[in-house]
């Protein structure tokens, strides 16, 4: 009977032994899936983070980066002041416009809330039938470039990292280097890259950084200045979508 006895301590301690491995297993597995978790979600907001979009406001368009967002509102970082316009509209890279309101605003970052109804996923997945663009700023101003045979004037018409569309009434040649001129950003070396008319697209040969970008946009067009022609366009687009 005793021996009987030291066997089923032997075997309760054995079931309490493999009963303490299983919970070890499963919390290390729960804890790897918690960290896992963690990783994606701190994997998703890097993401957001370093998406491109643009402030649309009646005095020009300003670039700004998604810092968070959920089906309320968006929050936006800057690498200027934060425009002061409270109702505003958000485009997206593929087109995709949103109307916002400021809710608060400090330092370089600001947050805003939706005027319409939004689909978390489809914004997240900034869904289109077309190739995603490079972020483009369409503004005016007056810019100078120069081929292998003269200096002439022309007019911007949008602006991106990787190049610019102009207007310019001059024979300008479409090939070779060229150079481009637009206050607030220093000269630049580019490449004709179509033309239709008078119009032109340049191809940067050095792209320019996301704060180049940023800083050009906010200083030539200063805030309030208003051009209502075409906020006014893209704000009835938004509510019709």
């Amino acid at each position: 009977m005793r021996s009987v006895h030291i066997f089923s301590s032997a075997s309760g301690a054995s079931k309490v032994e493999q009963s303490n491995r299983n919970e070890t297993r499963a919390d290390k597995h729960e804890a790897q899936d918690q960290s896992q978790d963690q990783s994606q979600r701190q994997s998703h907001r890097a993401n957001l983070m370093l998406r491109r979009a643009k402030l649309v406001c009646q005095s020009g368009e300003y670039l700004c980066l998604i810092r968070d967002v959920s089906e309320k509102g968006v929050g936006l970082g800057f690498l200027h002041d934060v425009p002061p316009e409270s109702r505003t509209l958000l485009q997206l890279a593929n087109g995709m416009t949103y109307p916002v309101e400021r809710v608060w605003a400090q330092s370089r970052q600001a947050g805003y809330r939706f005027g319409c109804t939004i689909t978390l996923d489809e914004f997240l997945r900034e869904d289109t039938q077309h190739t995603l663009r490079p972020m483009r700023l369409r503004f005016e101003a007056m810019a100078r470039v120069q081929d292998r045979r003269h200096a002439m004037d022309a007019l911007l018409v949008d602006l991106s990292c990787e190049g610019a569309k102009i207007i310019c009434e001059d024979d300008l040649r479409s090939q070779g280097l060229i150079s481009f001129e637009l206050p607030g950003l220093p000269p630049q070396l580019a490449t004709v890259r179509w033309n239709e008319d008078d119009y032109f697209g340049l191809q940067f040969q050095h792209p320019l950084s996301t704060e180049e970008l940023a800083q050009c946009a906010a200083t030539l067009q200063p805030f309030g200045d208003a051009k209502k022609s075409r906020f006014a366009k893209l704000l009835a687009k938004a509510r019709a979508a």
